[in-house]
């Protein structure tokens, strides 16, 4: 907390400077969405600007950027010569004004989703979604395209499932490595489903790559989700070094995984692995990253598809 105090008392002592002369960027400036944009590109990547207001401090914008999803402010001074990514903290108040719009930000975000998913499933589903997962899942979960979506190269569970879902995973990462054994508990228990696995080979894990394309070239399904397992028991067991047994090469299976990572990494992004697909209707899905608990994956399972 005293580095981030520190850090904020600095900022502020350097935007003092030219805090004298003008009422703040919007009297003396019209600028608009797409002119923010342009100027902002060469350090926004892929995030988009979708709103410009003034600041809570003199002379400076603020900005609302969207990447993935997720909508944060940031400040841009008068001229777009300088941009803070940080907090800005009332003394007074004793409070983040920075926090207070991020939590307005999601607020919005939850409230939106919940009516475009009112649209596909209806009202009632919507509203029951948003209370038996919690906001904390609204707030990750986006509505995606799936139309294209690469096929499973494996899965688990009762292939003939009534309700089939999908997980991107890494073989080689640890959040799922853990995912992995919360699925097997939700199967233990409900033969009504099946996940099927489509496998995301991270760029920084040096087997995963070839991990992956020995399972994709396995003609038997059980040897399949042996690997995928043994290697899981590895990345937990903290053994790295064993997943070179695990590694295969294999041509046939360079395309496959070259057009999971197309389609997860580009046409409909994951913010990371694990991430979990629910579809919906017309090539429609709620996609969420990250680990889920088996009283979260049923809880969404029973509101969604009953």
């Amino acid at each position: 907390m005293k580095k981030l105090i520190f850090a904020t008392i600095t900022s502020l002592i350097f935007m003092s400077v030219s805090f004298a002369e003008e009422e703040g960027c919007l009297s003396t400036t019209d600028i608009s969405v797409k002119e923010a944009q342009e100027r902002l590109a060469p350090i926004l990547g892929r995030a988009k600007v979708v709103s410009i207001s003034e600041a809570p401090i003199e002379d400076f914008y603020e900005v609302i950027v969207e990447l993935r999803g997720r909508k944060i402010p940031v400040y841009v001074d008068c001229d777009f010569k300088y941009l803070i990514s940080g907090e800005i903290i009332d003394i007074q108040k004793k409070e983040s004004l920075t926090r207070k719009k991020m939590l307005e930000l999601s607020k919005e975000a939850v409230k939106e989703k919940v009516k475009q998913l009112e649209a596909i499933i209806g009202k009632d589903k919507a509203q029951k979604l948003k209370e038996k997962a919690g906001i904390a899942f609204m707030q990750k979960a986006k509505i995606v395209n799936i139309k294209g979506m690469p096929k499973e190269n494996l899965v688990l569970g009762n292939p003939n499932a009534k309700i089939k879902l999908y997980i991107i995973e890494d073989p080689e990462c640890p959040a799922c490595a853990v995912y992995h054994d919360n699925v097997e508990e939700v199967l233990k228990d409900r033969k009504d489903i099946s996940f099927g696995v489509i496998l995301f080979p991270l760029p920084f894990h040096k087997h995963a790559k070839k991990v992956s394309y020995n399972i994709i070239c396995q003609s038997d399904m059980k040897k399949k989700q042996e690997i995928l397992k043994k290697s899981f028991e590895y990345v937990k067991e903290r053994k790295s070094s064993k997943l070179k047994q695990l590694e295969k090469d294999c041509k046939k299976a360079e395309p496959i995984i070259d057009k999971n990572l197309e389609f997860f990494g580009k046409k409909t992004p994951i913010g990371g692995t694990p991430t979990t697909v629910f579809p919906l209707k017309e090539g429609k899905a709620l996609m969420i990253s990250g680990v889920l608990d088996k009283e979260t994956i049923e809880d969404v399972v029973d509101t969604l598809y009953k």
